[in-house]
């Protein structure tokens, strides 16, 4: 697959910036230092607010580095594209950012540019483990992961093959 989606480009870029282009480079505390959010670990849920133009994370500590390493996912979506105070708006537009940090989570716990690159074992549950270990997500989260980057991949060459066929 090369064809990368304006979301998966836009992830890219952002690590691309920040020089962080293998795996083993992304650092959660290096991302939100170059992003200049200030990073919190609580015993609460974690949350993102904005005061006076600065941003402040707070990350869960009860979870597990790999259960915070998604969090701060969905939540450095919110920081990047929302705008607001979610409760002040209505239910369906607070619904819609919740889908897109969801969406935005997947793609930058796991980067497409990244993934490409890995040799993906043909057993499912061996690429499940590999994608887990090597940018430390939960298994549910790499299996997910590893289904939408499958159904994009196949899309790929469907429209390729298509393309190849009306020229």
């Amino acid at each position: 697959m090369k064809g990368l989606s304006h979301l998966e480009e836009e992830v890219k870029k952002i690590y691309t910036k920040i020089n962080m282009v293998t795996p083993e480079s992304i650092d959660m505390e290096r991302i939100a230092s170059a992003l200049k959010i200030w990073l919190h670990f609580e015993r609460r849920p974690s949350v993102v607010f904005c005061v006076n133009g600065s941003y402040s994370m707070v990350i869960d500590k009860r979870l597990n580095k790999k259960q915070q390493w998604e969090e701060f996912g969905h939540e450095l979506c919110h920081v990047i594209k929302h705008y607001g105070n979610q409760f002040d708006m209505h239910e369906l537009f607070r619904e819609l950012q919740e889908y897109q940090a969801n969406s935005f989570m997947y793609h930058f716990c796991v980067p497409s540019f990244m993934l490409q690159k890995l040799n993906m074992p043909s057993l499912q549950s061996e690429a499940i483990k590999l994608i887990g270990d090597t940018f430390n997500v939960t298994y549910t989260f790499a299996a997910a992961r590893l289904e939408m980057f499958r159904r994009k991949s196949f899309a790929f060459s469907l429209y390729e093959n298509t393309l190849k066929q009306i020229n």
